[in-house]
């Protein structure tokens, strides 16, 4: 309706991950890796196909008696003029380093997906940690107005002769508490949005819009071994972790290839000629060209063992890594159950400190009760809203790092934006 204040837009999790992984410069620098392995991989198959060249020059040799003194000589001098095809007709070491090309471009990928996964974890860790100090802020500013109205009417009571100068000091001390805490809560708060600021690409702190309201998590956590089983097929480092093996295994097949023979076929247009080069010397040749290794002193075999050390080498570090990951899901899963009941247990008490502080507070003000028994329940009431806070907060983190656990992105997000 005409009138009505537009509401100001808030930044969810997600939006703060998107324009995080849009904006930060190392996914950048991944990106750029990728295309620089998908360029190497080009030139990689390119190897195999047929080249066009040029082939011009001169040879010149000594003669004796008018013949010349190398028996692969033509003539004392020779001009060649060529164009020549050359075509690869079997070449395995060539063949092995394409698919070593293929392989390290699939590991780049993964290496993307991998530090689109450490963004996404940075962003989400300032993300809490903002609300989390959002949160205490609220507190410690519903605790500071609380304890300046009982300070206003303590004031009253005073001057009325209804309470001691002990309650009025027990007032302002309160009063002094909570301004400390929010004291000490808003440059914390202030720090860590400028955190939020930089990793979001926003201009600066003053432009980050306020974060969207958090829900407290209902649902219940997702079984263990779906995760385990969402981290197999998922988790890029367990994935660029396969890419490598892939990667040892072509490298393996390129030192054996080594071994085996190549063929070459060659086609040549122009001149090869003893005289001055004329229209009527074109002419064209051909050859296949058979080069197979023979001794090379044992160079082959110890590229091949060093090959097959490192493919090992990268099958014990892929067992190593899904052990980590496994423990590292099993660790994070029990900090998830423990702050889930963390969070209902801290709901129970601050629901109990809340409904004591209310009372205890009704009482002061009636002259039931004193100071001293106020200010304990308006402290335990205090620390009860914190705490219940920073459980709601260290829930969802747990749930969101669960999922980064698992190889996905928070909030439902994708992590295969780098992926063909």
């Amino acid at each position: 309706m005409a009138g009505e204040p537009i509401p100001s837009p808030t930044l969810t999790l997600s939006q703060a991950i998107q324009r995080a992984l849009a904006n930060q410069a190392q996914i950048r620098a991944a990106e750029h890796l990728v295309a620089q392995r998908v360029a190497q991989q080009k030139a990689a198959s390119a190897d195999l196909l047929p080249s066009l060249s040029l082939a011009t020059g001169g040879i010149w040799a000594d003669t004796g008696n008018g013949q010349p003194l190398w028996a692969s000589a033509n003539g004392a001098r020779e001009l060649i003029g060529q164009l020549q095809l050359s075509i690869p007709l079997y070449a395995p070491q060539a063949r092995a380093v394409e698919t070593l090309a293929h392989d390290q471009v699939s590991v780049a990928r993964y290496q993307a997906r991998q530090a689109r996964l450490l963004v996404a974890a940075e962003v989400t860790a300032s993300y809490y940690r903002l609300a989390l100090y959002a949160n205490e802020g609220d507190v410690w500013r519903g605790a500071l107005a609380a304890a300046q109205d009982i300070l206003a009417a303590t004031r009253k009571s005073y001057r009325a002769g209804a309470r001691s100068r002990l309650d009025l000091t027990q007032a302002r001390l309160t009063v002094s508490k909570a301004q400390a805490g929010l004291d000490q809560t808003l440059p914390l708060a202030a720090a860590t949005r400028r955190v939020l600021a930089l990793q979001t690409a926003y201009a600066s702190d003053a432009a980050l819009p306020p974060l969207a309201a958090s829900a407290t998590p209902r649902q219940e956590l997702p079984r263990q071994s779906a995760l385990l089983e969402q981290a197999a097929r998922s988790q890029p480092l367990l994935q660029a972790a396969a890419g490598e093996i892939r990667a040892a295994h072509a490298l393996v097949r390129y030192h054996q290839a080594a071994r085996l023979p190549t063929v070459q076929a060659r086609l040549g247009y122009g001149w090869d000629t003893i005289g001055t080069p004329q229209s009527r010397n074109l002419g064209w040749g051909g050859s296949v060209m058979l080069r197979m290794p023979i001794f090379g002193f044992g160079r082959n075999r110890d590229r091949i063992d060093a090959a097959q050390e490192n493919l090992a080498a990268m099958e014990a570090g892929k067992a190593a890594l899904l052990l980590q990951i496994q423990s590292r899901i099993a660790t994070d899963y029990g900090k998830a159950q423990a702050a889930d009941n963390a969070l209902r247990n801290d709901l129970t008490l601050a629901r109990e400190a809340q409904a004591i502080y209310e009372m205890t507070r009704k009482g002061y003000l009636a002259g039931a009760l004193s100071g001293l028994a106020l200010q304990q329940a308006e402290s335990n009431w205090v620390q009860a809203q914190l705490k219940l806070a920073g459980a709601a907060i260290q829930a969802q983190l747990a749930r969101a790092q669960l999922i980064l656990d698992s190889g996905l992105l928070p909030a439902g997000e994708p992590n295969n934006e780098d992926m063909p």
